[in-house]
């Protein structure tokens, strides 16, 4: 079965949104440096504020590429069959790595609070809740499938 055009264009966008959370997450500290010298942040000056920013900002990224990752292997089982139990673990795992970028962003309320902070934490809440309703879906999928073809 051919891939549909919707999921082509959606892993092609992951890929160049993989590279950029790459790219982004290791020049982290020279664009942090630059962004500061351009743009006022009253939080930048307080002292201890970059060691932590640059740490916390380098996890989150790492983590959003992660994400990605696990979206692009589970977009490759489209062609065959996407309803394995490969990808309900990569939907856990997903779910586990928003659960930690969630608590991540509400102990950083906590430090240096901003408005986009508690958005983010409230939004990793949720996509989280998701990734695992998604991943108890695709584990019913596998199973009825799986007893499907054993009945065939």
């Amino acid at each position: 079965m051919r891939e549909p055009l919707a999921s082509r264009i959606l892993r092609c966008t992951l890929y160049g949104v993989f590279v950029s959370a790459v790219l982004v997450t290791v020049t982290l500290p020279l664009m942090l440096d630059t962004y500061f010298g351009i743009m006022f942040d009253a939080y930048s000056l307080y002292p201890g504020y970059r060691a932590f920013i640059i740490p916390f900002l380098m996890f989150s990224g790492a983590g959003g590429a992660w994400i990605v990752l696990e979206l692009i292997l589970m977009l490759r089982s489209i062609p065959t069959n996407p309803f394995v139990f490969r990808n309900v673990r990569a939907l856990k795992r997903v779910g586990i790595i928003l659960a930690v970028l969630a608590v991540a962003f509400g102990s950083k309320c906590f430090v240096y609070n901003t408005f986009l902070t508690m958005v983010g934490a409230v939004i990793f809440v949720l996509a989280c809740l998701f990734a695992f309703t998604l991943a108890s879906l695709f584990s019913q999928a596998v199973a009825f499938r799986e007893e499907n073809d054993l009945t065939i």
